[in-house]
This record gives C-alpha cells, structure tokens and sequence, in this order.
C-alpha cells in the first residue's frame, strides 16, 4: 500500500468546483493524478532541455566516429 501524506491547499474557488465535479467524489485521487501528470510533463520537458544542451557535443561524438571510421577504411569517404 502507498504511504499517504495530508496536506492543505488553497485554491481558486472555481478550480475547486470544476475539479471536485471531474473527482466523482474522490478529489484526492483527481489531485494526486493531476499533479503526477504534471511532475512527468516538468520531467520531459527538463529532459529535452538537457537533450538540447547536449546536440553541439553529440555532433562532435558523432564526426570523432566518422573521423575513426574514415581512418580505418584508408582515409576519407568517397
């Protein structure tokens, strides 16, 4: 069973009633799904900004290979 933690939030009156009328009655369950919904859009968006941060030192992994490569093979590609 997961460990459940309680905990009080404020929110705008009409956030509240769109959500408790969506909960069916269960707006801890409707709150816990929105917010692990948003903690795994925060994480895919923090990851393609490391993705994006990495492209320079990737295409330069990527023309080392080819450097090695070309090497290998007698010299440069035809």
């Amino acid at each position: 069973m997961t460990t459940r933690k309680r905990v009080t939030v404020s929110l705008p009156e009409d956030v509240f009633e769109a959500a408790n009328i969506e909960a069916d009655g269960n707006l801890s369950a409707y709150a816990a799904k929105a917010l692990m919904a948003q903690a795994v859009r925060d994480s895919a968006a923090r990851l393609a900004r490391w993705q994006e941060s990495r492209q320079a030192e990737l295409a330069e992994f990527d023309a080392m290979q080819l450097d090695a490569l070309d090497d290998l093979n007698g010299g440069a590609a035809a």
